[in-house]
């Protein structure tokens, strides 16, 4: 696609995205804006059933590669046992790393990926009627599953290595096998954050965790294994720097230092400058345990009230886009694939 048309497509997106958003109610003003100003810090309290919807619905387990199978069919299926007499119709199989169980008789069913009665139904249709002239009774059940090791550190009950099965592979898996999230006075309120630092990874990629009042998404993440999870412990002298910041995360905030909100945002990077976002979103709790939002420019003639609001301990910025800054980051999408696919071409 030449530049030309990239552009186009980008114009014509921009468009729609422009026609399709109708402009936020921005700055507060007067009483509400005092009531922000007086609000905070105030420890934050995690939001359980914002972490609850994440949890995907219950369902059979599905079969992974590592799992020991037990296999329970007529004795006249297994000639022997393994030590040459007769066998008592019970049959051990691990699937193997292609996914496949392994049984007498030179029998191989895909396992990996299936539920018990999705590999009973195979066994039985690679037995029967090859093998049996009866149609078999085939039982399948795990004696022994596959489990990968994760570290948990941080604000939680039992922080250390936990091993995990193939269905708990996810970050509230994870949560939950180090029992939760630390409480204190039975609230779930010791954390802000959590960081997932990947096997051979030298950042941890953060992840803001849901504050009741505060509307901020939870990703329940998909782990392969090697993670070290730290769940940061909310500190009320930290805030934290969220969306469109170059290095997103909660910040230390020293006590002899006074953060506005420009220089917040420069503790965090700064923000994304090809995106130019404009507001900067500043979310603050009252005595009442209210969260207050207010939104403030953070370019062109914003810069100067922006400069003189005091960030407070335990204050999260949240930099969110715009229907501009949308139509920036994608047209700079848009020329990076074309970066991509000229290289290609070249190539």
């Amino acid at each position: 696609m030449t530049r030309a048309r990239l552009l186009v497509v980008a114009a014509a997106v921009a468009a729609a995205l422009v026609a399709g958003c109708s402009s936020p109610t921005y700055l507060l003003e007067g009483e509400q804006l005092q009531r922000f100003l007086d609000a905070g810090p105030v420890l934050p309290e995690l939001d359980q059933q914002a972490l609850l919807q994440e949890i995907p619905p219950a369902g059979a387990y599905h079969v992974a590669p590592g799992d020991l199978l037990e296999v329970h069919a007529p004795p006249a299926l297994f000639a022997t046992n393994a030590t040459g007499g007769p066998t008592d119709g019970i049959q051990l199989s691990r699937v193997d790393a292609e996914g496949r169980c392994q049984l007498p008789l030179g029998v191989s069913v895909a396992a990996g990926g299936r539920t018990l009665m999705q590999i009973e139904e195979a066994v039985t249709a690679a037995v029967y009627p090859k093998y049996l002239v009866d149609r078999p009774a085939i039982v399948v059940r795990v004696v022994e599953f596959a489990r990968v090791p994760v570290t948990v550190v941080g604000a939680v009950e039992q922080p250390g290595i936990h091993e995990l099965r193939s269905d708990q592979m996810t970050l509230y898996g994870a949560l939950s096998e180090a029992g939760g999230i630390f409480k204190s006075n039975n609230i779930v309120v010791g954390a802000s954050m959590i960081r997932i630092r990947r096997p051979g990874a030298a950042d941890g990629e953060p992840i803001l965790l849901p504050v009741k009042g505060l509307n901020v998404p939870f990703s329940n993440v998909a782990l392969t294994g090697g993670e070290t999870i730290e769940v940061v412990r909310f500190e009320p002298d930290t805030f934290s720097a969220v969306g469109l910041v170059m290095k997103p995360g909660a910040f230390e905030y020293p006590p002899e230092r006074s953060y506005n909100l420009m220089q917040a945002l420069s503790v965090a990077g700064g923000v994304d400058v090809f995106a130019d976002p404009r507001y900067a979103t500043v979310f603050r709790k009252d005595k009442f345990g209210e969260i207050i939002p207010a939104s403030f420019e953070i370019n062109g003639d914003g810069l100067v009230s922006a400069s003189m609001l005091q960030i407070k301990p335990g204050d999260v910025i949240v930099v969110g886009h715009t229907a501009a800054s949308w139509t920036r980051a994608l047209i700079r999408e848009l020329f990076r694939v074309q970066v991509i696919f000229g290289s290609d071409a070249r190539n």
